[in-house]
């Protein structure tokens, strides 16, 4: 029986950190929208950038960060479910939480940086 419950929480650690990914890319994607819009805004000597790509970048950064709060609240309830059943309390890392909070915080400076930038 324990090897099955380290077994799920392996396979629970293995989906917060494909969460992470997913994250992640949803911030560089928002954040690249944006920085291209303002470089091409830049080059026309204009200092307006569209609303549009700004709106675009900043959804997907609020989303990216949406997401990986829902992913760490269930990484831990169903770690909570498991070690209730027995899971040894050795038996998982820190490394996927830690990598989440620090995805976090950049998420966070991505969408203070992106969000602030042209209302200043």
């Amino acid at each position: 029986m324990p090897g099955a419950l380290v077994r799920t929480a392996l396979s629970a650690e293995q989906t917060l950190m494909s969460w992470i990914r997913t994250v992640l890319s949803l911030f560089t994607f928002g954040f690249s929208i944006v920085q291209f819009f303002f470089f091409l805004a830049s080059q026309q000597e204009s200092t307006e950038l569209s609303a549009g790509p700004r709106r675009l970048g900043l959804t997907l950064i609020v989303v990216g960060i949406s997401v990986l709060l829902m992913a760490v609240v269930e990484y831990v309830q169903r770690l909570r479910r498991l070690r209730e059943a027995g899971l040894p309390a050795d038996s998982t890392s820190f490394l996927p939480l830690g990598s989440a909070a620090g995805l976090f915080v950049l998420g966070l400076a991505a969408l203070i940086s992106v969000f602030f930038r042209w209302h200043l």
